[in-house]
């Protein structure tokens, strides 16, 4: 480490720690407050070792600059908890003539109430941290951390913009006590002569003004040590107004009176830990605040960082800080969006977390007297000045490329946090998140496909009489591929679209769910409300499952009187062929017998032709070629039925079925490649095998027979090369 990174990082590692004393102070107060005033000196040390462990986040975590440390959205759930507990020992105690506002070495030797208040307040501190410490593990564990990926981006800039107003807030209380509230803006209103107020946006104008030729690193620090010199000198010097220049109202008082109360020196009664059964459920709040706090915390810093974390590897490394904070006296740290960004700005690192946390430390053993050196307008205006570019990024800057109802949604969101806090705010947004999806979800279209069996057939090879007759009459059996999520809202339009149909010249309906993310329980209810609605009917309806959503699907047809019309598949294939064999049967009714060889309508050709041909019989499940094998002859199915399977991975895809009257294998017979599939047998089944020295003989003793079966041949893939682009456009 080289002098000007060493200074660098000591800079940094001096204003964060500077930052998280006065943090502390106000959090360790606000933990102690109401009947637990007399003991705030408790309070204190326990946010100061929070300080000092959290100070030390950066050297185990995957990102440096990490600070974590008492937090306001915890540490005012938990002051609920403890006022609640000092207030149940104060009615103990006022039997006994002790007063606990006090100061605990006032209460002497007959403070035994007193001492028992304290340690029940510091043993609900301990287990609240324990319980935190286990949430925090076991949320990686249960691999669930992820959850905060699907955080809408408005919310997340929300909570930054908010995480901005809130340091403003925070430094104006700093410099003149003042913060963005009513109470702040009256108390201005009732003295707005505020000189160190004008000193702090003072040095905010300087770091603006100068931000774009000195970078941050370089430039806060010195900032920070011109503005601490120049408010020394300035009140040391007799040109200041006595007025304007209270020592006070410029500069931080020193800490006196801490006091540590480590864990193994509480009590943990029996009468106490029934006490603290009783507050489990407002423990467990903590730990949720805390879960929420953590992961939207770093959601929000993966923005600004422009990079991704390890979200259970911090949250293993909050469990752990939680553990040993618990261990020796402390709370429960999170991940600090504001010191976390001090530090980073600043140019610092794990090093200037170690510094930090050596200046919590020192004030901890009661060095707080230097504080007294350090302007309150400097740091505030620092920490005002961060608050703002906040602000900017995540709310002014983003009208250039978030949508006007995005916008909205970010400046709601800042305004409940400024007004109500961080759980309102985050909770409010994500609703009005969640609606604004379903709204916007439910004008998308639903189906991805719309199409009917005449341009949409299925893998099976068929007659061309029976073609011709899907092709004609193909229109009457429509087909819906569904895709996304199914709900309510979506499931309505496939309702009206039902409605807007004329059901009396529709025979089928295949409603393919196989690319559906899922299907709410409400969607079902409207599918079952379609299906009553035409139970009276012939029409028949195919629905196709995935493995995910197959139980939703089947609870559709509890109706039984609807459930004679419905049929599953677990592939759309399938399903096709259902339809195309209940469409054949009814138009198909003078049936034709299939024939491998209508090219040959003589009879004399056809027995000359199967001279040349080998009949082989093929078993059940036995295979008539494998995938890869070279190729030399041709197939004509004389009975029976065949699959052509290719197996790709642990996959197991249907590619055509293959019934009496088909060929197969032309392609790679004329082309001389390998087999690309598998033709298994799904009967037992009659083919017969034309091999190539066959067909040369043939051209040879019977040129036209040979000349027909060629001409037949090109037809047919001319055929299938039409019905791939019809396909391809229906698809498109």
């Amino acid at each position: 480490m080289n002098i000007a990174t060493l200074a660098r990082q000591t800079s940094a590692g001096a204003i964060v720690g500077l930052s998280a004393v006065i943090y502390s102070i106000s959090y360790g107060a606000l933990l102690f407050s109401g009947p637990l005033v007399g003991y705030v000196g408790f309070g204190i040390t326990v946010a100061l070792i929070t300080a000092i462990i959290g100070a030390l986040f950066g050297m185990f975590s995957e990102e440096g600059t990490f600070i974590s440390g008492p937090d306001s959205n915890t540490i005012s759930v938990m002051a609920g908890t403890m006022a609640a507990l000092g207030s149940l020992g104060l009615s103990q105690a006022s039997s006994l003539g002790l007063r606990l506002d006090a100061s605990p070495a006032s209460l002497g030797a007959a403070g035994q109430a007193g001492s028992a208040n304290l340690d029940l307040a510091m043993e609900a501190i301990f287990v609240t941290s324990c319980v935190c410490a286990l949430a925090f593990y076991a949320l990686p564990r249960l691999k669930l951390s992820g959850l905060v990926r699907y955080i809408p981006f408005s919310v997340m800039a929300g909570f930054l913009a908010s995480t901005g107003w809130l340091m403003c807030s925070g430094a104006l209380n700093i410099i003149s006590e003042t913060p963005l509230t009513m109470a702040g803006l009256n108390k201005l209103v009732a003295n707005p002569y505020r000189p160190e107020l004008l000193f702090g946006i003072a040095v905010v104008a300087t770091l603006y003004s100068l931000a774009s030729r000195i970078s941050s690193a370089l430039l806060i620090p010195l900032v920070m040590v011109v503005a601490t010199l120049a408010a020394n000198l300035g009140l040391a010097s007799e040109l200041c107004d006595p007025e304007w220049c209270r020592r006070e109202d410029w500069f931080f008082a020193g800490l006196q009176d801490m006091a540590w109360q480590p864990p193994w020196a509480l009590d943990f009664s029996v009468a106490h830990l029934k006490i603290l059964l009783q507050y489990l459920p407002s423990m467990l709040v903590v730990s949720f605040v805390g879960l929420l706090t953590i992961l939207l915390s770093l959601a929000s810093l993966e923005l600004n960082y422009q990079k991704e974390f390890d979200l259970d590897h911090v949250l293993k490394t909050h469990a752990a800080s939680a553990g040993v904070a618990a261990l020796l006296g402390g709370f429960v740290g999170i991940i600090s969006i504001g010191r976390t960004t001090l530090n980073q700005k600043v140019g610092g690192g794990a090093a200037a977390g170690v510094i930090a946390a050596l200046i919590c430390l020192a004030v901890l053993f009661g060095a707080g007297g230097a504080i007294a050196y350090v302007p309150k307008a400097a740091l505030g205006g620092l920490v005002l000045y961060l608050g703002l570019n906040m602000i900017k990024q995540w709310l002014w800057d983003q009208r250039h490329v978030a949508s006007r109802l995005e916008l909205a949604q970010i400046a709601l969101i800042l305004g409940l946090v400024a007004n109500y806090g961080y759980l309102v705010g985050f909770g409010a947004g994500l609703v009005l998140a969640c609606v604004i999806f379903v709204v916007t979800y439910s004008r998308f279209p639903l189906t991805s496909l719309v199409t009917d069996l005449s341009l949409f057939s299925s893998s099976v090879v068929r007659a061309s009489h029976q073609v011709e007759a899907i092709r004609a009459s193909g229109h009457k059996t429509v087909i819906y591929r569904l895709s996304g999520y199914v709900f309510f809202g979506s499931a309505s339009k496939i309702d009206l679209l039902f409605q807007g149909m004329d059901i009396d010249q529709l025979e089928g309906v295949v409603l393919d769910f196989s690319d559906a993310s899922g299907v709410d329980r409400s969607a079902i209810g409207v599918f079952q409300r379609i299906l009553r609605r035409y139970s009276d009917r012939a029409l028949q309806f195919y629905f196709v499952h995935s493995r995910s959503n197959k139980d939703d699907l089947l609870s559709i047809s509890l109706d039984a009187a609807a459930s004679k019309n419905i049929h599953y598949f677990p592939s759309l294939d399938r399903a096709l062929e259902a339809a195309e064999v209940a469409l054949i049967s009814k138009v198909d009714k003078d049936h034709v017998e299939d024939s491998c060889f209508e090219f040959l309508p003589d009879d004399a050709d056809r027995q000359t032709f199967l001279g040349y041909c080998e009949s082989r019989q093929v078993n059940k499940d036995e295979a008539l070629c494998h995938d890869g094998d070279l190729s030399d002859a041709i197939y004509f199915v004389d009975d029976g039925s065949f699959d052509i399977i290719k197996v790709i991975g642990d996959a197991r895809l249907r590619l055509a079925k293959l019934s009496k009257g088909a060929m197969v294998g032309e392609m790679a017979f004329y082309t001389g490649g390998a087999r690309t599939a598998s033709i298994l047998a799904v009967v037992e089944s009659n083919v017969h095998i034309l091999h190539k020295d066959s067909l040369v003989r043939m051209r040879s003793e019977h040129p036209a027979l040979a000349t027909s079966f060629d001409r037949m041949v090109i037809c047919k893939l001319a055929g299938s090369l039409a019905r791939t682009n019809k396909l391809i456009a229906t698809l498109s």
